[in-house]
């Protein structure tokens, strides 16, 4: 109940992040349409569970006659910013009542968490781990968003709790629960297809280790009928989230991109062509390595939409060839997401960026806890058994984030590891009986004080940050205000404070217009749309070099020179300020879409002492007449 009003009491504070936007209009046509084709990009489970209020609601208009929706291959972003414009006057009351489901992913988490800390070290272990998950600011932060995060962390503790209880006590009952759970994780988040992996070497460690000699064979007879059981319902579970879409096609006809699932195009190979000028370069070098083989002839026991997802996760994972772009350019040069690691910004991700971000984002209280908990697992004699569970616990979070760091080319966010969370959480309750055995009065009073100030810093962390735990930082790298010297996007910046901006003008600026290049995927012009809450703004002066000439917004072309800047007000996402390339709108209806903003578009601000900051993530400058004429100064060099 803790976590749920922490959640709700957040969600109506803040607007829909950029994710969120294209994933609920994309949940939305999949139980319109039974088809899983737009923003296949993350499986379906979380999406169909938010829509459901919103189509119980009723009243919501969905844009199947626009290009996006009609042309191959769809466009989920002009789709999303139709479906925003269809229904202006509701939206942010649309995505609140999507919303108010996603916390109890987060709950049925929490009681996974509960059952296995105690299961393992007792009932104040359990609450140990389960406080630790209810107060976790970067928990709170992704639980109420419409995005796969909490979503896949949960399922992912409570379908791996689940296999372990099935270890513990092979039986045909505990087999198919697991199977059960097993594909209702992998409908959350490719990443947890290495769950395929990780539970056969759970499996044979609990075979070898935890069982009696004599009684292996026979143990090992019924687990690998247990297993195919096991994976046969986790398909049966995949396909039927998906509706059974694309089941049995043969897998040569698909189109993949990704380098894992393609080989280079030779002489003969029929290429298609594409209006997607990223996917038109990708066709022209790559072709699905099955297709000509014997292999490309057998139909997929999964949906196709399944495999082009994964596909289209690989893709960025592994980044884009330069090549395919500049035939100069060296062989492994690649290209990817633009990234940003303590006031660096660049396309090629770094090996530690979620260490850092680990380091810069995790409490205090939570780091001392789990040192303390590493020292009591290296310093601790147990049995063979109890060892082989601590392993069942640590090792997925230990392969998760070297996966990550390691073999993808994604530095966009600590919430892409944040499924190690509760694994982490159930590891430190063996703090409980550690403190509860330690020999004499006053060590265990010390050991119990250590569990306490973890827990209460912890505790005071989050309450410190609330409403806003998107932006959490810890005090020892400066705090959320200092957050964007270190990292942004869905670190801190996602685009939730737009609605936050609009309450700070209301309330400190009433009728004044205000600059705003904001780092998000809602257009403030939906204000206008909502009787009594719109506000005047226009889109700062971009640097010139940083948007081609048709995608400068009209106020500004033919000014190329002398470009004379007001004072006023300004407000500028961190994302922007930091100068991260993104789209960025301007208020010139009716043209809704965004327009296109290279790197450091904004980045002059930084120059500026900002008067305020709103959620954390969107800075006010009041620029006077002398700082006008500088600017203007700087934007004509």
């Amino acid at each position: 109940m803790i976590q749920l009003t922490l959640c709700v009491t957040s969600l109506v504070e803040e607007n829909p992040t950029i994710d969120e936007v294209v994933h609920l209009p994309a949940g939305i046509t999949y139980w319109q349409t039974g088809r899983f084709g737009l923003y296949h990009h993350n499986p379906p489970l979380f999406k169909l569970v938010a829509a459901l209020p919103v189509l119980a609601m009723g009243g919501v208009d969905v844009p199947y006659d626009h290009p996006s929706w009609t042309n191959d291959p769809q466009n989920k972003a002009v789709f999303a910013h139709e479906f925003q414009k269809l229904n202006a006057r509701e939206y942010l009351e649309i995505f609140s009542r999507a919303r108010l489901v996603m916390p109890l992913f987060a709950v049925l988490g929490g009681l996974a968490i509960f059952g296995w800390s105690r299961a393992l070290y007792g009932t104040g272990a359990g609450f140990l781990s389960l406080i630790l998950w209810v107060f976790c600011p970067n928990i709170l932060a992704h639980a109420r968003l419409i995005t796969s995060d909490v979503p896949s962390a949960s399922l992912a503790v409570c379908s791996t709790f689940l296999f372990w209880r099935y270890l513990r006590k092979p039986t045909w009952g505990r087999a198919i629960v697991a199977g059960l759970f097993l594909g209702l994780s992998e409908l959350t988040k490719f990443s947890l297809i290495l769950f395929y992996g990780f539970w056969p070497l759970l499996a044979l460690l609990y075979w070898m280790f935890g069982s009696r000699e004599h009684l292996r064979a026979i143990r090992l007879g019924r687990m690998i009928a247990h297993a195919f059981a096991l994976v046969s319902v986790s398909i049966l579970v995949i396909n039927a989230g998906y509706g059974f879409e694309g089941v049995g096609t043969a897998l040569g006809r698909l189109e993949f991109i990704s380098q894992s699932l393609t080989r280079p195009v030779v002489p003969g190979d029929m290429r298609p062509s594409s209006p997607d000028p990223l996917l038109d370069r990708v066709y022209q070098h790559r072709v699905n390595r099955f297709r000509g083989t014997w292999l490309g002839q057998l139909p997929i026991p999964v949906p196709t939409h399944y495999l082009l997802g994964f596909d289209d996760q690989k893709f960025e994972a592994e980044g884009v060839p330069a090549r395919y772009f500049n035939p100069d350019a060296p062989e492994h040069q690649v290209m990817g997401y633009p990234v940003y690691l303590d006031g660096e910004l660049r396309d090629k991700s770094w090996w530690y960026y979620y260490l850092l971000t680990l380091v810069y984002k995790v409490p205090e209280g939570t780091w001392l806890l789990f040192g303390a908990s590493m020292l009591v697992l290296f310093a601790s004699v147990r049995k063979r058994e109890s060892g082989i569970d601590e392993v069942a616990v640590l090792a997925f979070p230990a392969i998760l984030i070297f996966v990550m760091s390691v073999f993808t080319n994604i530095n966009l966010g600590l919430r892409y590891v944040l499924p190690s969370f509760p694994f982490l959480f159930v590891s430190m309750g063996k703090l409980v009986p550690w403190a509860s055995g330690v020999q004499g009065l006053v060590p265990r009073r010390l050991a119990f004080g250590l569990l306490g100030s973890g827990l209460l810093a912890t505790v005071a962390a989050t309450g410190s940050i609330a409403p806003h735990y998107l932006s959490y930082f810890n005090w020892v790298s400066g705090g959320p205000s200092r957050g964007s010297e270190h990292l942004i996007d869905s670190n801190l910046d996602w685009g939730q404070d737009l609605v936050g901006l609009q309450r700070w003008l209301r309330k400190h600026a009433p009728g004044e217009v205000v600059g705003l290049a904001y780092f998000g995927q809602i257009n403030p012009n939906l204000f206008l749309f909502r009787p009594g809450e719109g506000f005047s703004w226009f889109l700062p002066p971009p640097r010139l070099d940083s948007m081609s000439p048709e995608e400068l917004p009209p106020r500004y072309r033919g000014k190329l020179e002398g470009y004379t800047f007001q004072p006023g007000l300004y407000a500028v996402s961190a994302s922007l300020l930091q100068g991260l390339k993104w789209r960025v709108y301007e208020n010139e209806l009716p043209r809704w879409f965004p327009r296109s903003a290279e790197w450091h578009a904004f980045s002059y601000f930084k120059d500026l002492e900002p008067i305020d900051q709103v959620g954390n993530s969107i800075l006010i400058y009041r620029v006077s007449p002398e700082q006008a004429r500088e600017l203007s100064q700087l934007w004509a060099r």
